[in-house]
């Protein structure tokens, strides 16, 4: 069969589709966790601060005693819209951008080059096709688990955003997704193809077919995705804090909300550390009302 008929693209959507959507049931609850830390603008444990969230087992343990099961895995619904979103175009588009270098003779002759560019530029893609749902997820997780806004459907929480904050509310945080994610897919594939290889060199006297067993495919993928993820995680802060502004209302019972209405103030805000940043948005807060 042909490397790029369309019942191949098509397999090759659907298949980004069902491997965003599996992934994202596993990581729901700790994608939770992650929020609701990176909106605490107190610093994770005591330390002379009322921190809601003190760790990793005293964060899973307030949700379930406040929320229930349903908070840990609250915004699965629009996780699964952004997911599945995000794979389907960004494999697909992967997979076109990669047949379409292949042709080149400056990228044919530099793999791991070729697999870094396609793979962020359909990183960037997939974000931006999934953008609105990333801002939706975001704020039902960040939201008072009694507000109207915690329980917003994908398509509801897209149409009300839109009318309150128009396209600005509804891209809110892209520059920031932006900036992470062309170097978070891109070094994602180069890292996978790489250790991939590395597999291969390793046992090629012993499997001639080069084939790569699963469980060494499921460890260079898990490295990859942590490697990558580690490069870019302060984007990943900035662009979360962002899409907080504008439901400071939605929040009253995580404590101070950081101030993040611009991309440098944000920036400067939270470098800054969590005490100044915690008095600031307490002062500002206090300004509003």
């Amino acid at each position: 069969m042909p490397d790029n008929t369309p019942l191949v693209q098509l397999l090759q959507a659907l298949g980004g589709g069902v491997a965003g959507g599996l992934t994202r049931t596993l990581v729901q609850p700790f994608d939770v966790i992650k929020i609701r830390f990176q909106m605490q603008v107190e610093p994770v444990g005591k330390h002379g601060y009322e921190s809601k969230y003190q760790g990793l087992l005293h964060a899973f343990r307030s949700i379930y005693k406040e929320e229930g099961l349903r908070g840990i895995w609250r915004g699965h619904n629009s996780g699964q819209v952004l997911s599945i979103t995000y794979a389907v175009v960004q494999f697909w588009s992967y997979e076109q951008l990669r047949v379409k270098a292949h042709k080149m003779p400056f990228f044919d002759d530099r793999p791991l080059l070729l697999y870094f560019v396609c793979g962020g530029l359909a990183g960037c893609l997939g974000t931006v096709a999934a953008q609105p749902f990333d801002v939706i997820r975001t704020q039902v997780v960040a939201a008072d688990p009694t507000s109207k806004r915690s329980r917003m459907s994908s398509l509801r929480g897209v149409h009300f955003v839109h009318s309150t904050e128009g396209l600005r509310g509804l891209s809110r945080g892209l520059v920031f997704t932006l900036a992470q994610i062309f170097p978070l897919v891109g070094a994602n594939f180069l890292i996978y193809k790489y250790l991939n290889a590395l597999v291969l060199f390793i046992v090629k006297k012993s499997n001639p077919d080069h084939n790569i067993p699963g469980p060494c495919l499921f460890v260079n993928g898990a490295l990859a995705g942590v490697s990558s993820k580690l490069l870019v995680y302060p984007a990943d802060l900035m662009k979360k804090r962002m899409q907080l502004h504008g439901f400071h209302q939605d929040r009253q019972t995580f404590g101070r909300n950081p101030i993040c209405p611009t991309a440098k103030q944000c920036f400067m805000t939270t470098l800054k550390g969590p005490g100044r940043a915690a008095s600031e948005g307490r002062e500002g807060q206090e300004r509003r009302t």
